[in-house]
């Protein structure tokens, strides 16, 4: 592998370029073109490295993702700094890994230029990643697409959507897999309708029925998966979060060329702790599952956790932002399955009129009801 160095400068760009931001930082690692030496980067609609001057590929030494003992998270620590530059926005507080040859032009999140290198970086190497199924012209016609489907967005929005700042990020995550068995004890309800006569009127009355349960319960968890920042919203990322996890490959930084990472800000541990409640409410539901109820008493469910591994592993997304009416929108897109969730503006008029047309709907069902009673 062919390595170059670069360097770290302040200001503008030195070639006068006005549009280039005040903190820059050149390629000083990177693999170049055999061909006619640029810099390569991951082509990911071939998965291969590729050369944007001469178009030169190389193949990229892939092996499945393996899954590490729990018991070795704690142990972890270092080891990604070799190959790699973290960056930190003051304004959103992201810190962002990039590769030695990226350039860091503004945050991919809040689009701040505010973004400087921190010297050290003592965190966990990932040892897991899913890597990009297409490029940022395909994520760009994507979100196109998407915008055209907003509903209640003002047209001139969806005539004239093009995604700015488009960016190609790797969120971090971490995957548990687990064994489980449970014992539990609890008491459910089981509806019943008797006839009564009340005011010499006969009136169908709901009564419960309850019996108790107990006994053992067991389960296997495979993938439970947890994001692991908040440079995300919440709501995003339990959209996006639905990636094929069994199709991740081990890291290698040649996916990062022409990408960046974002530093966990959620610890495996936290991390984990948030796995055990989503099996504690999976198994929950599997215990009910086994019983016909419609009330639930009380449930007592004492669950042991083992052979409990994990994966920290990198999920590609494409972040981007659209101003309209000095308002800027972000959108976030899936690298792989291409699913989009964002914010779009409203036009005010089509609200009202959807609230006009869901009162006017509600009016007729209870006009409706009310001739079936007469």
């Amino acid at each position: 592998m062919n390595k170059t160095d670069g360097e770290l400068f302040f200001g503008n760009d030195p070639n006068g370029d006005p549009d280039i931001p005040d903190f820059v930082q050149t390629a000083v690692a990177t693999e170049k073109c055999p061909g006619c030496g640029d810099n390569m980067e991951f082509d990911p609609e071939s998965g291969r490295l590729r050369c944007p001057s001469c178009g030169t590929t190389k193949q990229i030494e892939t092996r499945a993702g393996q899954e590490i003992a729990f018991s070795e998270l704690s142990k972890g620590r270092g080891g990604w700094q070799e190959r790699t530059h973290v960056y930190h926005c003051a304004n959103c507080n992201a810190e962002e890994v990039l590769d030695k040859r990226e350039i860091a032009h503004v945050c991919p999140f809040c689009g701040s230029p505010s973004v400087v290198e921190r010297e050290e970086m003592d965190t966990l190497r990932p040892n897991a990643l899913l890597p990009f199924l297409f490029d940022k012209e395909k994520a760009a016609e994507t979100a196109v697409a998407w915008a055209k489907k907003r509903l209640f967005a003002p047209r001139e929005f969806k005539t004239y959507f093009r995604p700015e700042k488009l960016n190609g990020v790797y969120l971090p995550a971490f995957t548990f897999d687990t064994d489980t068995n449970s014992a539990y004890q609890g008491k459910l309800g089981e509806h019943y309708y008797v006839t009564v006569r009340s005011n010499g009127k006969s009136v169908r009355q709901q009564r419960t029925r309850y019996f108790y349960v107990h006994g053992t319960y067991r389960q296997f968890f495979d993938d439970l998966a947890v994001s692991a920042t908040d440079a995300v919203p919440k709501s995003v990322m339990s959209t996006l979060m639905r990636y094929d996890y069994h199709n991740c490959v081990e890291y290698n930084d040649d996916f990062l060329y022409g990408f960046s990472a974002l530093l966990y800000s959620r610890s495996g541990e936290n991390c984990w702790t948030e796995a055990r409640q989503m099996a504690d409410r999976n198994i929950r539901q599997g215990i009910l599952s086994q019983y016909h109820h419609d009330v639930v008493s009380y449930l007592n469910v004492s669950t042991t956790c083992f052979n409990v591994t994990y994966k920290y592993l990198l999920l590609p997304m494409y972040t981007g932002q659209y101003p309209y009416k000095k308002k800027t929108y972000p959108f976030y897109i899936n690298g792989r399955s291409g699913k989009v969730k964002g914010k779009a503006p409203v036009s005010p008029f089509k609200a009202a009129v959807a609230v006009l047309l869901g009162v006017a709907a509600a009016a007729l069902v209870g006009l409706i009801f009310w001739f079936l009673r007469q």
